[in-house]
């Protein structure tokens, strides 16, 4: 007998919507809402996603079909992800899936072209970090304009059900921001089967979903949304409660440039775990997450190795306010954790050299937190606002262009022109002050048009 293949096209109607539920059950309790009336915008959409699909056999045998809600259950899962964030890419318009509707392949991604112009200053990049605003201000550095591809990228998400192994998952992205803003790069590969997840994917540590929506790549000052490999196990009960644990390849990002010390290779992985409560159909939640850590030197003065615990804690939640508002708020505080955070990640402020004791370094504090609220102004029509900090305090003396604080705001409305167009116009504005006082501030506008496929 010939193997019949199906082929479902799913034409989704609103831009990524991060889900904050854990299992398929939960995730079908989202999109196939009995009660209409009760429904969310994004679940509405949804809904007729998989109500509208259109689906083809090829040498198929009517009698042998999965039957439509098989069919659905399956689209479904395209959206179950406790680590997804709003920017990644829609599910996929061309959807590979047997006749039985247990194993199914995506094939998609995203077209991005993003414009800005800085004023009052500017930062060299694409991404509005504000850790690059340049210091001091100079009538070179006074304003910018720029264009990028680098938010484009494609995926390839394989999912199947009722296997020999039981149910499984596969997926992998890769964008255009890598060497000159070309390149190309692997943003995320793993593998899920029940529980267990391993590949290149979100920290346990992080919380996506609890992030205010943004245009700009870089997002909130100290977002937290590094992606490492790691081996995690998660699991969620009765629909409310998650746990996960993970252990997770270290890249700690230590301070070079002290001539009594050296760095010493990682060789203790680090140790993830989180803690979350969710309600509201799963769009609601609150999470605790933290982080462990190890990070070695070596002190040349006496010949000696040593280590120092790094350690991180976030408390985050997102939770709708009535029908249109969706609010979010995350705090997070630790020690050694700067490769962690956004706009600290590209420096080397793990550990710093402790000038008051030559051959030591020492883990600084860090504090980051940002807010936001989303409002669905119309049916196609949403804007959000965001607020954020984050704040690094190193011991006395550090050197004078250390980076002390940042401070970022942005606000932006996004208009669904069709199912697979967006467009979104967005204002931001930043500083950055050093711990010799130096400080700068940057205003930037910005338009995205995103085609999703």
């Amino acid at each position: 007998m010939k193997k019949s293949v199906l082929i479902a096209v799913a034409i989704t109607a609103l831009p990524a919507i991060a889900r904050t539920g854990a299992t398929p059950s939960s995730a079908l309790t989202d999109v196939q809402a009995s009660d209409a009336i009760q429904m969310y915008a994004e679940e509405m959409a949804r809904h007729n996603l998989l109500h509208n699909s259109k689906v083809i056999f090829i040498n198929g045998d009517q009698g042998q079909r999965a039957d439509r809600d098989s069919v659905e259950s399956m689209l479904a899962k395209f959206y179950v992800d406790q680590f997804r964030n709003s920017q990644d890419p829609e599910s996929p318009y061309f959807i590979f899936m047997s006749k039985d509707a247990n194993f199914t392949m995506g094939v998609g991604g995203v077209i991005s072209m993003r414009g800005w112009y800085d004023w009052n200053g500017m930062i060299n990049d694409y991404n509005f970090s504000t850790s690059e605003i340049q210091i001091p201000k100079t009538p070179e550095t006074k304003r910018s304009l720029g264009a990028s591809m680098s938010s484009s990228s494609i995926f390839f998400n394989i999912m199947g059900r009722h296997t020999p192994v039981g149910d499984f998952r596969a997926y992998i992205q890769g964008g255009f921001s890598g060497y000159g803003r070309k390149g190309f790069k692997l943003k995320k590969a793993w593998i899920q089967m029940a529980d267990f997840t391993a590949g290149l994917a979100p920290t346990t540590f992080s919380d996506p979903a609890a992030l205010p929506e943004t245009l700009d790549g870089a997002g909130a000052d100290g977002r937290l949304d590094k992606n490492n490999i790691l081996v995690r196990y998660l699991h969620t009960w009765s629909n409310h409660w998650t746990v996960a644990g993970s252990v997770e390849l270290p890249s700690s990002q230590v301070d070079d440039s002290d001539p009594h010390t050296s760095l010493l290779r990682d060789y203790v992985p680090d140790f993830a775990f989180l803690g979350q409560y969710q309600w509201d159909r799963g769009h609601s939640h609150v999470r605790l997450a933290g982080v462990i850590r190890d990070m070695g030197y070596r002190d040349l003065t006496t010949d000696r190795n040593h280590h120092v615990l790094g350690w991180g804690a976030q408390l985050s939640s997102v939770a709708r306010a009535g029908r249109i508002v969706t609010l979010y708020g995350t705090v997070c505080v630790g020690e050694g954790i700067s490769a962690y955070l956004g706009d600290l990640s590209s420096g080397n402020y793990d550990l710093l050299a402790d000038a008051s004791d030559p051959g030591c370094l020492y883990a600084p504090l860090t504090l980051s937190g940002s807010v936001g609220a989303k409002v669905q102004i119309l049916p196609r029509l949403a804007s959000t606002l965001c607020l954020a900090t984050l704040r690094h305090l190193p011991k006395a003396n550090p050197a004078a262009d250390t980076y002390k604080y940042g401070q970022y705001l942005s606000i932006n409305a996004v208009y669904d022109f069709s199912p697979r167009l967006q467009l979104g116009v967005e204002y931001l504005a930043g500083k950055r002050k050093n711990c010799n006082g130096a400080e700068a501030n940057v205003n930037r506008a910005e338009a995205l048009l995103s085609f999703s496929f």
